[in-house]
């Protein structure tokens, strides 16, 4: 058990043993969320680059993206 490595949680108060495992729960919900949206971004990136493979020429060059963006701007 992983209680029986940490004798200083051992120690805490049934309370504070509570409250630690309210943190550590909290703290891997956290974990599994970033781990998620980082699911999401790759599936989004993928169905972008897929997009991008079956029609190549739907993209627009920098310069003309630029002109839209900034149109009265030299950058």
């Amino acid at each position: 058990m992983i209680l029986e490595t940490m004798p200083v949680v051992q120690q805490l108060s049934s309370r504070d043993k509570r409250l630690l495992a309210e943190e550590l729960w909290n703290a891997a919900d956290a974990e599994d969320a970033e781990v998620m949206d980082e699911a999401a971004v790759l599936q989004l990136l993928d169905r972008r680059l897929a997009d991008h493979e079956a029609t190549p020429e739907a993209l627009a060059a920098w310069e003309e993206v630029k002109s839209l963006v900034f149109p009265s701007k030299e950058i």
